[in-house]
């Protein structure tokens, strides 16, 4: 899914038809997010996939060997822009803690840029950036169905498409909104596109500032090729995301917990 040194800290799917009427546009909106990022870490295991790998040991591994146990590793902000059609989503993940005191301010952004389409949003454009690290992005071209992979600005590879993609941060908040049952999307992380399905699960009890809420599970299919699991929780009424679960020691000796401390409305 992710390259291994790159997931270790920081995070680190075509859509089907759903309904016969084409979606419709929301009101403009701007809504704000917070999240915190708990880590847990499997050192032994991290120095394993490194060594196997042939991979030299990032900023964010050496950090690693201050750290034990479960970890509220980062604060994270997700502003989510919706305007005539369009949708936009940023994230900027900043560490805290051990973390900050180890590698300093090296916050980890993200931005996705989405179009509405007969099916749904789209992703036309996703980046990904840790710290100092080069900006990684994806743009796709649905005129000619390429998608186009950037290191910096330069275009590192061109790959086909056959469907709508969707990446890492359009699925928590807009492309999972309407399961029905099960849904497989093309989920792009900037460094490439993957099918992932998720079904619909159980409901769990919910408390964010005092207000209580239900929410809805959705699971990635996980299978002998792919044990990473991904996880969401969609409150069952607003859809809002209230909480997710990135499950990655098999593949990478990190686990991510986002959960939603608060949110607001901009405009």
């Amino acid at each position: 899914m992710l390259k291994a040194s790159h997931i270790v800290i920081f995070l680190s799917i075509s859509i089907s038809a759903f309904a016969k009427e084409e979606p419709k546009q929301q009101s403009p909106s701007t809504l704000q997010f917070n999240y915190k990022m708990i880590l847990k870490v499997d050192l032994k295991k991290r120095q394993q996939i490194l060594k196997a790998n042939g991979e030299e040991p990032t900023i964010f591994d050496k950090a690693l060997t201050y750290m034990s146990g479960d970890i509220h590793a980062a604060n994270v902000v997700d502003t989510v822009e919706r305007k005539q059609g369009n949708l936009k989503i940023t994230s900027v993940m900043s560490p805290t803690t051990v973390l900050s005191y180890a590698i300093g301010d090296k916050s980890y952004r993200r931005e996705s840029l989405c179009e509405l389409d007969k099916n749904g949003y789209r992703t036309y454009s996703y980046f990904e950036k840790r710290g100092d690290a080069i900006r990684a992005t994806t743009l796709v071209d649905y005129k000619k169905m390429n998608a186009d992979f950037f290191v910096g600005k330069k275009i590192e590879r061109t790959e086909k498409i056959n469907g709508d993609i969707n990446d890492m941060l359009s699925v928590v908040y807009e492309n999972l909104a309407s399961i029905k049952k099960s849904k497989t999307l093309s989920i792009n992380n900037s460094k490439s596109n993957k099918p992932i399905s998720f079904d619909e699960a159980e409901v769990w009890d919910f408390t964010v500032n005092g207000k209580k809420y239900k929410a809805r599970r959705y699971s990635k299919r996980i299978n002998k090729a792919d044990g990473a699991t991904f996880d969401i929780w969609l409150d069952e009424e607003t859809k809002i995301p209230l909480r997710y679960l990135i499950g990655l020691n098999e593949n990478y000796g990190a686990t991510m917990l986002f959960e939603l401390e608060s949110f607001k409305k901009l405009n």
